[in-house]
């Protein structure tokens, strides 16, 4: 009772107060009455930092709170804001007004409590003091109800929080006061409003799911993809508007804002993909650019602002630019969709009208320049004029669709004519066919016998040249017959060592030609059909052990280690065992011939039910992967080059495979290149009954032993280097010029230059064809080298065309040698360069002659006696400077600089030296430019006596008479 006392005294003093003086607070008049509000954020209200609920009672002092504004944001909160704090205000109504029915209006992000002469009349959210426990609200239609029913003045006190404001320039409130009826009537208005502007958004999503499911079923029609992705763009952009003003969560307010501006800055985009495509019925790519880089930078800045104050002020000009962009776009949309109605596309004028009536409203009601209308008015022009273009784009492509339709059917009908007038042509063409057929039939039959008679004729010519080439092949056998047995006789009846030798090469290589000869006579046999299988019990582990054996000696020659890997102590089998041998040969062979010195072969023999398996492994230089498919293949080489490890005219794989097939088995390779090969031969196995009668007997026919040539060891005889990969050959030659010359070898190109820059011969004879290196590059390498460029070469091959000779001769060949060469014409050349080397020799070496003029010698050698007299020169008088300094200046090896200077001018590096050193002090002493004993030590010498000793022995008279000899 007390209390209610007090309150009616403090309200009638303040009552006395405020008739005397000006009202601080808000003075209610007939405004109210009006639709026009009393907004609350035009006065100060008293302010108070932190929470104590005392402060809603009328009694509390508040004359020391801040005056501040409701609305702030989170540059300019009120003094020691801390997320959360009291606002009061005293509110009085005018004498005047008869109206008692007041409301407020509140508009909040975040959480309130209202009081109203100190009791809570309502609670906005959930208020705390902590970010944590906070639950922020607004309620856009909300409207509160103020009794006002005398003149005394009320006190209306908020307790506020908000810790994390979803706009930063908006962290306060805003408070309208007004006409209870009038506010309510308002806010219902406004809700129904915004409520029918989302059956515009609707419609506009029924259109994008209408033309997308039109672009699905004919994706041709990219029209209906463009028009969904604009009018997507604008739907969305209606919806995130309407859930910015009605949603009463301020952070999903936020979210729609931003997605309100995001899709504004889309839609100058979808829009011109529309607008082009319409018009151009594709998308300019300058025009799409130009528009694609302005709405990338729009869309960076928004990211980097990221709060909607920066478009969304007075002073921003984000919505201008935008505002700009757009109206750009919607202008050169209507340009070119002008000129499209120009070129015959008058449905377009649809879409112009509806352009240009998007574009004047947009900039006039839009952006409401002249302030004409209210924003009610705007958003619902704008809702209009939205669903305006979608539509009559819809009505434009409806229209065409049925355009689109007559012209089919117009287009149909003229088909079913047009296939009238064919079917009657075709059937005048199938008589005509049908006439041109039996002509055609008749032809073929003629042409069919004609073949059959050429036919016949090529069967009969093969067949003749399979009898030509037996007959040829046996007519070969003849003369090797009789090569080979006189040369059996010569071996073991004559004891003279050199004729023993010449009848082992001549049996070596007749056999070799006779098992050519025989590969040969067998393709011939395959291509007649007349090679047959005839099978016999074998027992294949003992046959194919000895068969091995006899390639012991043609492997040890190559250090190459053959093993043998077998799970089986015997295997009976039918098995031809001539073409067995063959097939085994040849794949042993290969292996041989392509291992490297020290290589290792595997030989394995395996079974399974239906086939015995023979396999051949090596680790040497191995076939590309590209080749292996033409291994096979008659007359192929992997390897066709000058420089291939290996000779060979490619049947023995060829033969192999063709007879492994008429055995019916077959054959297959793997290889790696530099890891090696593996050949693996399947031939069927039937098993055999062991047979006594046929227990393997190989003959062990080793290579022939040719015994060592007879090397002459006599140094003082001029040393040649042989360069030749066919051992037989390289052999024959040693033996024919080891009586008259020193004889050293190589077996390859590489290993041939290795040995010239190491020996230093005095002639080279080399074959063209070599492995690693031809003779061509050996040739090069040697001529370019000043350590061997002054030794003649032999060049020998079996290349006689006229551009290998130019070649050989251009590469810096001395001679060109056809093989079969013959002996003696050999050792005639070897001999006359030798000669001509050796006068060139005496001639330069007498009386010094290369001091004063080498024009007859090769450029190379006229440089290297420059180098070699320029660089004694400059250690003339160095007492110390002797051969190996000399060699070491060159570059060369003292061997090396001796042999090279004694072939050249047939001096040594130390006779050379002094040589030098004497000419040099004759000038001197001849000009009388310098005494004995100065001259002695300028060029070299440290004891004048030996220096006399050595002059006078070197010119016939003391330096002391070179005065007297001059006059």
């Amino acid at each position: 009772m007390l209390k209610h006392l007090a309150i009616c005294c403090v309200f009638i003093f303040a009552a006395n107060l405020f008739s005397r003086a000006q009202f601080p607070g808000i003075l209610l008049s007939d405004t109210g009455l009006h639709s026009s509000n009393i907004a609350v954020e035009k006065y100060l209200v008293r302010y108070q930092a932190g929470d104590d609920l005392r402060w809603a009672d009328p009694l509390f002092n508040d004359s020391l709170w801040k005056p501040v504004s409701i609305k702030f944001g989170s540059t300019d909160t009120p003094p020691g804001w801390r997320g959360y704090g009291w606002f009061r205000i005293w509110i009085k109504k005018d004498k005047h007004t008869s109206l008692s029915t007041w409301g407020m209006r509140i508009n909040q992000d975040g959480a309130s409590e209202i009081f109203w002469d100190g009791k809570k009349i309502d609670a906005i959210g959930t208020f705390a003091t902590n970010a944590a426990d906070i639950k922020v609200k607004r309620t856009p239609y909300t409207i509160l109800p103020l009794a006002i029913s005398d003149t005394l003045p009320h006190l209306l006190a908020i307790r506020y929080a908000n810790f994390k404001p979803a706009f930063n320039d908006f962290t306060g409130m805003q408070l309208w006061l007004g006409n209870m009826h009038v506010l309510n009537s308002h806010s219902k208005s406004d809700q129904r409003f915004f409520d029918l502007l989302l059956t515009a958004t609707s419609v506009q999503f029924m259109l994008v799911l209408l033309h997308f499911l039109l672009f699905i079923f004919y994706p041709r029609q990219r029209v209906n993809l463009y028009y969904s992705l604009f009018v997507l763009v604008t739907a969305i952009t209606g919806l995130a508007r309407y859930l910015t003003i009605a949603t009463t969560d301020p952070y999903w307010q936020f979210n729609s804002y931003m997605l309100f501006i995001y899709m504004m800055t889309f839609i100058p985009f979808t829009g011109a993909l529309l607008f082009y495509y319409v018009s151009f019925n594709r998308i300019p790519k300058n025009r799409l650019f130009i528009i694609s880089i302005l709405t990338l930078a729009m869309l960076v800045f928004l990211l980097l602002k990221g709060q909607p104050n920066f478009v969304n002020t007075g002073e921003a000009i984000f919505p201008t630019l935008i505002n700009i962009l757009t109206t750009l776009v919607f202008i050169d949309g209507t340009i070119v969709i002008g000129r499209a109605i120009r070129r015959g596309n008058k449905l377009l004028w649809l879409i112009a009208i509806a352009m240009c009536i998007c574009l004047i409203t947009s900039v006039i009601a839009g952006s409401n320049l002249f302030g004409w209308f209210t924003f009610r008015e705007v958003m619902a022009t704008m809702s209009i004029v939205s669903l305006l273009l979608p539509v009559m784009f819809s009505v434009y492509l409806a229209i065409n669709v049925a355009r689109t339709n007559r012209n089919l059917e117009t287009q149909l009908k003229e088909n079913k004519r047009l296939a009238e007038e064919n079917l009657l042509q075709e059937q005048e063409k199938t008589k005509l066919i049908a006439g041109q057929a039996e002509e055609l039939e008749r032809t073929v039959m003629e042409r069919t016998a004609e073949v059959r008679r050429q036919a016949d004729k090529l069967r009969e010519m093969d067949e003749a040249k399979s009898r030509f080439f037996v007959n040829l092949t046996h007519e070969f056998k003849t003369p090797l017959t009789l090569i080979i047995n006189p040369a059996k006789e010569l071996l073991h009846q004559s004891d003279e060592p050199a004729a023993q030798r010449y009848a082992q090469f001549i049996l070596q290589n007749s056999k070799r030609l006779l098992q050519l000869i025989n590969q040969l006579l067998d393709l011939s046999k395959l291509e007649s059909g007349q090679l047959t299988v005839e099978t016999q019990p074998l027992e294949i582990v003992q046959w194919l052990r000895m068969y091995i054996q006899q390639y012991d000696s043609l492997a040890d020659k190559k250090s190459i280690t053959i093993r043998f890997n077998n799970q089986f102590s015997q295997l009976w089998a039918m098995v031809d065992m001539d073409k067995l041998e063959k097939m085994v040969q040849n794949l042993l062979t290969n292996a041989i011939k392509f291992s490297n010195q020290q290589g290792t072969i595997l030989i394995s023999l395996d079974k399974t039910e239906d086939f015995f398996t023979i396999r051949v492994a090596d680790n040497g230089i191995g076939i590309p992967t590209h080749k292996l498919p033409y291994i096979f293949d008659r007359f192929y080489q992997a390897d066709a080059s000058d420089t291939r490890a290996g000779e060979g005219v490619g049947i023995g794989l060829a033969l192999t495979k063709e007879l492994a097939e008429l055995s019916g088995g077959h054959i297959t390779v793997s290889s790696e290149v530099n890891k090696g090969s593996e050949f693996i031969l399947q031939l069927p196995f039937i098993p055999a009954k062991p047979d006594p009668l046929h227990t393997p007997n190989v003959i062990l026919k080793n290579e022939i032993s040719i015994s060592d040539p007879l090397i002459n060891t006599d140094t003082s005889l001029p040393l040649i280097l042989l360069v030749e990969d066919n051992a037989d050959l390289r052999e024959f030659m040693l033996q024919s010029f080891a009586t008259h010359y020193t004889i050293i070898t190589a077996q390859n190109g590489a290993e041939g230059i290795e040995q010239a820059l190491e020996k230093i011969p005095v002639l080279i004879i080399t074959d063209l064809m070599m492995p690693q290196k031809d003779g061509y590059q050996l040739c090069a390498a040697l001529k370019t080298d000043n350590r061997t460029s002054h030794i003649p070469i032999i060049m020998l091959t079996a290349k006689t065309d006229q551009d290998s000779r130019i070649q050989g001769i251009e590469t810096g060949a001395d001679a060109y040698l056809s093989k079969p060469f013959d002996k003696k014409e050999l050792l005639a050349v070897t001999g006359n360069l030798i000669r001509v080397r050796q006068q060139l020799r005496d001639k330069y070496g007498k009386d010094n002659i290369w001091l004063t003029g080498v024009e007859e010698l090769p450029s190379i050698e006229q440089q290297f006696l420059g180098k070699i007299r320029e660089a004694i020169e400059t250690h003339l008088d160095d007492a110390g400077y002797g051969a190996d300094q000399l060699a070491g200046d060159m570059s060369l090896s003292r061997t090396q600089l001796h042999r090279k200077l004694k072939q050249l001018i047939d001096q040594s590096p130390g006779e050379l030296i002094r040589t030098i050193r004497m000419q040099r002090a004759h000038e001197l002493l001849q000009n009388n430019i310098a005494t004995v004993a100065e001259v002695c030590y300028s060029v070299g010498y440290a004891n004048p006596a030996n220096f006399s000793t050595s002059f006078s022995k070197h010119f016939g008279y003391a330096p002391s008479q070179v005065t007297r000899k001059q006059q």
